[in-house]
């Protein structure tokens, strides 16, 4: 089960579909994951047309709520030296994702739940997700991928950002991000921190120099990068990666050939332009199963 927003990302170029979670659930569609995503779109023509999209893929929309008073959210996107740059338009749907009925029922079927922080930026949206994961069975893995911009920090952010790490068995987090929350949290050691606190794995990615895996244990993995085809924008690749690690987590499979997917699918993302492209997920789950 994936919680967060759904945007559509406005490029100079033409609109793509985007939000963080919503694009981790539609690269682990395209991995052969089965996925349901929850999240709030407007009742117009913007929310219709991404869950016509998200379930062409094969994601399960049916926990997608409609709001009647605010429209599907959007951020406009520019790029600077190659790295995406973000404006977020307020007061849309995703802001208001509600721990619904249907939500709750499906909650003993979910094997993960995956999740941000942008979401939980107000209260309503904190609210929900801490409803969501005190109903949930302690067995079920909950991931979190930090939504860290801080030309976008509002007054929720750093609340939202506590409690969705501290419930986390397993973080992402972006190089930049490791300093961030050290920062916004006070620790002087975020990743030692975190897995003081419970956190069985963190994942710190560093783009095109690979990512390094910490465990409780003090174990680590190097993860090599691998290289992306010219052409690409780089948005969306960390969401990529960690469709990639949920894939092979929920698999089953030893942490390197996770990573080698993680790796994998989040350069395929990174030749594309927008962060939703089509990929061929049965080939790249075959590539790190051989290799």
């Amino acid at each position: 089960m994936i919680w967060g927003e759904l945007l559509w990302d406005r490029f100079p170029d033409g609109d793509r579909l985007g939000g963080a979670p919503a694009n981790v659930a539609w690269h682990l569609a395209q991995l052969g994951t089965p996925v349901a995503l929850v999240t709030r779109v407007g009742d117009d023509a913007d929310g219709r047309a991404a869950i016509e999209r998200l379930a062409a893929v094969g994601v399960d929309t049916s926990l997608v709520q409609v709001d009647p008073d605010r429209a599907t959210g959007e951020v406009t996107v520019t790029l600077e030296a190659g790295e995406p740059r973000y404006r977020l338009v307020p007061d849309r749907a995703w802001e208001r994702i509600a721990f619904t009925a249907a939500v709750e029922a499906r909650l003993p079927a979910a094997r993960a739940i995956v999740f941000g922080t942008l979401a939980q930026r107000t209260p309503v949206g904190l609210a929900a997700l801490a409803a969501v994961l005190a109903a949930a069975s302690p067995r079920v893995v909950r991931v979190c991928d930090p939504n860290l911009r801080p030309s976008s920090r509002a007054a929720g952010d750093d609340a939202a950002l506590a409690q969705a790490l501290a419930a986390a068995d397993v973080v992402k987090l972006g190089e930049r991000e490791v300093t961030q929350v050290g920062a916004r949290l006070g620790h002087a050691d975020p990743v030692a921190a975190l897995l003081a606190r419970g956190a069985r794995l963190i994942a710190v990615t560093r783009g095109a120099a690979g990512s390094t895996w910490h465990a409780a244990d003090a174990a680590r993995l190097e993860v090599a990068a691998i290289a992306s085809r010219p052409g690409g924008d780089n948005v969306g690749c960390g969401d990529a990666y960690v469709a990639g690690m949920v894939h092979g987590l929920l698999a089953g499979w030893p942490w390197p050939r996770i990573a080698r997917l993680a790796a994998a699918v989040a350069a395929e993302v990174a030749g594309a332009r927008g962060a939703t492209p089509v990929i061929d997920g049965a080939a790249l789950v075959a590539s790190a199963e051989s290799s």
